[in-house]
């Protein structure tokens, strides 16, 4: 069985297209299992009574945040390196790690493809870890003060509030617990797990560097805040598109909530689960569920369409990328 499912994947990462479609597919059926638990007639008027104007807006952060990423993802997973990336490649690298097109998650894809520039499979961890690192560094702040401003709002549920008022301050401080306590490298002596948490360890210390020379590292903090905001613009048009005038801190805490789990870190740019959380995250914090699940998924359709045709572009490069690499390391190496 678990044999037959991996020659079906594999058969998949030959078709991004149908993949792609396969996704949109997810996202429309799950949407509307989520419309029909709000009732469909309600989702029907919410509708109807649409403004497609801020479909302009909506789109337009999206690829000006597609941009963001890109910086932060150049300057973050190669620093000062001497295998800097080329820019194009990086482009070609974000567009396939951020669409729908493959099986992989866009951290896995991130990996292969510094393994392919020559860096060694802990480096690559490591490099990729840090990239999600500064993902949490720069979005959990803004939820943490958003969630403050919220906090006794009628409407909005501590369960949503809470959680990051609480919770960031607490995860900075076990950490900085973790990092000053634990040693990578004794880690890395132990078994697959404790490697793994060494890994970790290093990320973070990467993380804490950057923190403390931040203006070495500039460009990736800009590039990711850039990439939030536009992600956070992108779907406070869409809420704006079905009626909802939502406040700036509403929005913040409710993306951050549906999105614990990055799209780029799952396979298929988390179609699917994005579809629920992110509708339930906004319900909790007061807004109406029936216009939630069609906001979400303008939102989400919006992400699909647009990295459609630029994965798809890249796909060989990338793959190219990443076979070529792992070949040469293969001879090398017998």
């Amino acid at each position: 069985m678990l044999q037959r499912l991996h020659m079906a994947a594999r058969w998949l990462e030959q078709m991004p297209l149908a993949l792609s479609l396969l996704a949109i597919a997810i996202a429309a059926a799950v949407s509307w299992l989520m419309a029909d638990a709000a009732g469909l007639h309600a989702v029907a008027r919410v509708i109807r009574r649409a403004e497609p104007e801020w479909l302009a807006l909506l789109l337009g952060a999206r690829a000006v945040s597609y941009g963001g990423y890109t910086l932060a993802h150049r300057t973050t997973l190669t620093p000062g390196d001497k295998r800097k990336v080329p820019i194009s490649t990086v482009l070609k690298t974000v567009a396939f790690g951020a669409a729908a097109t493959s099986l992989e998650g866009g951290f896995s894809i991130d990996r292969r493809a510094l393994r392919g520039v020559g860096a060694t499979d802990r480096q690559a961890t490591v490099a990729v870890l840090n990239l999600g690192a500064l993902e949490l560094a720069t979005l959990a702040p803004a939820a943490w003060i958003c969630s403050l401003t919220l906090l006794d709002t009628p409407r909005v549920q501590e369960g949503v509030t809470l959680p990051w008022a609480i919770g960031v301050p607490a995860g900075v401080a076990l950490a900085l617990l973790a990092v000053w306590k634990l040693s990578p490298r004794s880690l890395a002596r132990e078994g697959a797990v404790e490697r793994a948490l060494g890994h970790a360890l290093e990320a973070l210390q990467l993380l804490l560097e950057q923190v403390r020379r931040a203006p070495r590292y500039l460009e990736g903090w800009v590039g990711m805040g850039i990439y939030w905001a536009c992600e956070i613009v992108s779907l406070w048009a869409a809420l704006r598109m079905f009626g909802v005038h939502a406040n700036v801190a509403v929005v913040v805490v409710a993306y951050a909530t549906g999105h614990v789990l990055t799209p780029r870190s799952l396979p298929l740019s988390g179609v699917g689960l994005t579809e629920v959380l992110l509708p339930l995250a906004l319900m909790w914090t007061g807004i109406a569920l029936a216009a939630a699940v069609p906001a979400v998924f303008s939102y989400r359709l919006a992400l699909l369409a647009l990295s459609i045709p630029p994965a798809i572009a890249a796909r060989e490069h990338v793959l190219r990328l990443v076979t070529t690499r792992a070949a040469a390391r293969r001879g090398a190496s017998g």
